[in-house]
């Protein structure tokens, strides 16, 4: 090896002659992995845990499992006839109803419970009690519709939460429990669950210390389309969140209401507010240039419909801080974009991850705040909303709509050309950060930084990866996601399944940091895999002659490629 360097730097004229160094990044894609599974009776729609049980919300089921995916207790939703749904009333409907789960949401201020809101409810949830402080309970134990009934039997507006064209259900939880509920409107949804009331666009209710209910604060609870636009408008809700004092959510919307191009917006509204006072919306795309600059327009793509989403802290990840300019405990955004077709909210298969800030998105929205007039009661510049109100009840009310772009440059599109990604989860592992990305072919890659290959890229299905994915222990050493896919739930170790992918010493030596995949007897394991005669390493490759040329009849120019992690950085030089 020394006499390799000394040869590189006596004669620099190999430098020029030697080719690039060997492919870094080669994964066996065919590769299968023996995971933990559990398999529905039907299509899984949505997946949440409380308290180290998962919960799974399919047709006609609510599963409760354990870590391992073996099934606790089932509660059956359906099929339901109309006498048997929690509003009782399904006119123009008299068979039974399948009944699809909306929404699944968890709450622990009173007892710790879920909510899981059905189609065949017509927009009421049910509420299981699954620990009231005496003793827990299976999911099918303490089960009773969530609504106060008033005239004809029929539930208050306020309990009306979901809807079957898609609905994005945040819980907030301070002193009180909040749902702030984003309805999508899909114009000509074929709509299976019997005649549907139209609910409210964007609401915000507070469960009542009763529980038997939801009660609207006042009549400022919601924001509804604009009457030209219900039917006519698309608008869809993606992902919710929590960040700070603020809850957001990621819609994609037609950019205007003449216009039938398609973009995607993030909504900020208030948690303290118990009626809808101060909300913001303004664009937001990921952009991708060959210049690896914002400003440059060589080779640029626009990604504008997102598809998936995640927000967590930007922990100890120092190249991750550095590049968004933040510190350890600040929020993120990940968020999974693809170009939509022309014309349409339909994803093609081109995908990019970007990443922002919440102190950025923040920064950005008090700055156009900050442009218009004084203000001295409240700023309406809604285009598609309606305010259920034409005049103001607070000074420095604000229902404000930014028409500028927010562009983000990709935090990693390579390798996603003709990869439609549809689930995003991001995690800390041994101090850096890991995006585990779910694709509609069914495929699952995990990639550890902006500028790497994934060191995972395995089949889990032919199934669409779905974007309910549950993020289990993410600080412990057995740390998981929870994986959708139709009827399937698949369990992936948040390190890896495994190193039989990583079919070079480099590509086992560069995800080691995450993987704990070593060298031994020339293929990737993990150590307790390697024999106790052989040498298993993560410190350093065998030298490779990649090039042996006769330069002159004095001359001979022999390249070498040495992979060698140095010193406590950890960092990797190649050598010709």
């Amino acid at each position: 090896m020394l006499w390799c360097i000394l040869l590189w730097a006596l004669c620099p004229r190999v430098r020029g002659q030697c080719d690039k160094s060997p492919d870094s990044s080669m994964l066996n894609i065919s590769v299968t992995y023996n995971l933990p599974t559990f398999i529905a009776n039907s299509t899984i729609q949505n997946l949440v845990t409380l308290s180290g049980v998962i919960y799974v919300g399919a047709v006609n089921r609510i599963y409760a499992l354990s870590p391992n995916l073996t099934k606790l207790s089932e509660y059956r939703t359906g099929p339901l006839f109309a006498n048997e749904s929690c509003d009782q009333h399904s006119p123009g409907h008299t068979g039974k109803l399948d009944n699809h789960n909306l929404a699944l949401v968890v709450e622990t201020i009173y007892d710790k419970g879920l909510f899981s809101c059905g189609s065949a409810d017509h927009g009421v949830c049910r509420r299981h009690v699954l620990d009231d402080g005496a003793s827990p309970k299976t999911v099918a134990e303490d089960v009773y519709c969530f609504a106060d009934y008033r005239y004809r039997r029929l539930p208050g507006e306020q309990n009306l939460v979901a809807t079957p064209a898609g609905s994005q259900v945040l819980n907030v939880e301070s002193n009180v429990i909040q749902f702030f509920v984003g309805n999508s409107e899909i114009p000509d949804l074929k709509n299976e669950s019997g005649t549907f009331p139209q609910l409210h666009t964007l609401s915000v209710r507070k469960m009542k210390t009763s529980q038997n209910g939801f009660i609207a604060f006042s009549n400022r609870w919601y924001l509804d389309l604009i009457p030209s636009l219900r039917g006519n408008y698309y608008l869809r809700y993606v992902y919710s969140f929590h960040s700070g004092p603020f809850t957001y959510f990621l819609t994609i919307q037609q950019v205007s209401r003449d216009s039938q191009a398609y973009h995607t917006r993030i909504v900020r509204m208030c948690s303290s507010d118990l009626e809808i006072r101060r909300y913001v919306e303004m664009p937001l795309e990921c952009i991708c240039t060959s210049k690896r600059r914002r400003r440059s327009t060589e080779g640029l793509k626009v990604f504008n419909v997102v598809q998936a989403a995640y927000v967590t802290k930007v922990g100890n990840d120092v190249n991750l801080q550095k590049q968004l300019k933040v510190e350890e405990g600040d929020d993120v955004l990940f968020a999974a974009f693809a170009q939509s077709k022309p014309n349409s909210p339909e994803p093609t298969a081109n995908s990019a991850i970007c990443v922002i800030s919440l102190k950025h998105i923040n920064n950005l929205f008090k700055r156009y705040m900050q442009t218009l007039p004084a203000i001295t009661c409240c700023i309406k510049l809604m285009r598609t909303l309606l305010d259920v109100l034409s005049h103001c009840k607070h000074l420095f009310e604000y229902r404000l709509e930014v028409t500028q772009f927010v562009q983000r440059l990709e935090y990693w599109s390579k390798e996603l050309t003709n990869i439609l990604v549809t689930s995003i989860t991001v995690a800390q592992v041994h101090g850096r950060t890991v995006a585990y990305l779910g694709t509609a072919d069914g495929r699952h890659m995990q990639v550890k930084s902006s500028g790497a290959s994934p060191h995972v890229n395995i089949r889990l299905d032919t199934k669409p990866v779905s974007a309910s994915v549950v993020l289990r222990d993410p600080n412990h050493p057995d740390g998981a996601l929870l994986l959708v896919t139709g009827n399937k739930i698949t369990k992936v170790p948040l390190i890896g399944p495994g190193c039989g992918q990583l079919t070079t010493c480099t590509s086992c030596l560069l995800s080691s940091v995450v993987t704990g995949c070593g060298w031994c007897d020339g293929r990737c394991t993990r150590a307790n895999q390697c024999p106790s005669s052989s040498v298993w390493t993560q410190d350093y490759c065998t030298p490779v002659i990649t090039k042996v040329a006769t330069a002159t009849s004095h001359h001979v120019s022999i390249c070498v490629f040495w992979h060698v992690k140095l010193g406590k950085v950890k960092k990797y030089r190649n050598i010709f």
